[in-house]
């Protein structure tokens, strides 16, 4: 079964990392393709153990996790 909570906060932090890399190296003029394979490579490695660290605090938070529909099909 996927995840779609993983899946959606992984998404959300590779994304705004990387854009907030790539914001920064345009701003200071390296506009070049390697520029934006670097502002990648640092959201994957930023945004992939911090959505996978924000999942999992959102479970362990919520004290009505996992949803009452998953709840009926585990019975």
């Amino acid at each position: 079964m996927p995840a779609p909570l993983r899946s959606l906060m992984v998404i959300l932090w590779v994304s705004c990392v990387a854009g907030a890399a790539i914001v920064g190296f345009l701003s200071i003029g390296w506009v070049t393709w390697v520029a934006f394979v670097v502002a990648g490579l640092i959201g994957l490695a930023i945004g992939v153990p911090a959505g996978l660290w924000t999942a999992k605090a959102i479970k362990r938070d919520d004290p009505a996790w996992p949803p009452r529909r998953l709840q009926r099909q585990r019975r």
